[in-house]
């Protein structure tokens, strides 16, 4: 088993440039990527992950929300080039672009928010539901494109709760190397939304939004994914991301592709 102890999705200034340029690289790595031998990608989560670090280097600020488009596939990619920049917002709040690109080719787009105003209240309204602790729970098994060093490898995955009539799923998700809880790496576990009902193992992604509220220690995280429909060939829906004790960390939401042909199990 290969568990990658450095932060898979973290990027570096493009050649020639500083933090503030907005010009960023992924370096692409085996922990990033899911998907068969010999045709792996990088998963959207960690291209989230990776411009939401771009995001936050070039800005100096915590992300507030982030939006990424699917354009096109990222197989065989050796580094993701990654462009940021301010489009609007002030100097407490900005709003900010990202463009990602393989080779020239793009293949995702972003739009986001950056930072805080501050003094603010915290409210939390969303209540995490009453499940099993973790270690009460079933593992998840993973895909049949998991691997020991593929992105699948890094997590463990508990089911607290399942109930496929109803579109939902509560499922604890934890970083096998210890990562720390932040908007990066909840980019990442969000982006567990497509396997949370039999029905869409194997589809793929058109976008996804997380809308970060508050970091934590690292640990378990809990996903509440409620999908909203099937229509047209594809899924929507949402999930709610909650610490142990409880703490709202953000909320997801997404559009994905059903497979043409549903994968077994």
């Amino acid at each position: 088993m290969t568990v990658a102890n450095f932060p898979f999705w973290r990027v570096v200034p493009a050649e020639g440039f500083g933090p503030a340029d907005g010009k960023y690289i992924l370096p692409v790595t085996r922990p990033a990527t899911v998907g068969p031998e010999g045709a792996a990608h990088v998963m959207g989560g960690s291209a989230l992950g990776a411009v939401i670090d771009a995001l936050e280097l070039a800005s100096e600020m915590p992300l507030l929300w982030a939006n990424m488009q699917f354009l096109s596939p990222t197989q065989h990619a050796e580094e993701l080039t990654i462009s940021v920049e301010q489009c609007g917002g002030g100097r407490s709040i900005g709003q900010w672009q990202a463009d990602i690109s393989v080779n020239g080719r793009p293949t995702h787009r972003v739009s986001a928010a950056v930072g805080a105003r501050e003094p603010s209240d915290h409210v939390q309204f969303a209540v995490m539901p009453d499940v099993l602790a973790p270690k009460d729970c079933a593992i998840k098994p993973p895909d049949h494109n998991g691997f020991d060093d593929n992105l699948i490898g890094q997590v463990e995955r508990r089911v607290a709760h399942v109930d496929e009539a109803k579109g939902y799923e509560a499922a604890w998700t934890r970083s096998k190397a210890g990562f720390a809880i932040d908007a990066a790496w909840l980019g990442v576990v969000s982006d567990f939304f497509l396997g949370a009902h039999t029905s869409t193992h194997g589809g793929s992604s058109l976008d996804t939004t997380l809308r970060f509220i508050q970091a934590s220690e690292p640990g378990w995280v809990l996903s509440v994914t409620e999908y909203g429909a099937f229509d047209r060939g594809a899924v929507h829906g949402s999930a709610r991301h909650f610490s142990e004790d409880g703490k709202l960390l953000a909320i997801s939401s997404q559009t994905g592709v059903l497979p043409r042909i549903p994968a077994a199990g």
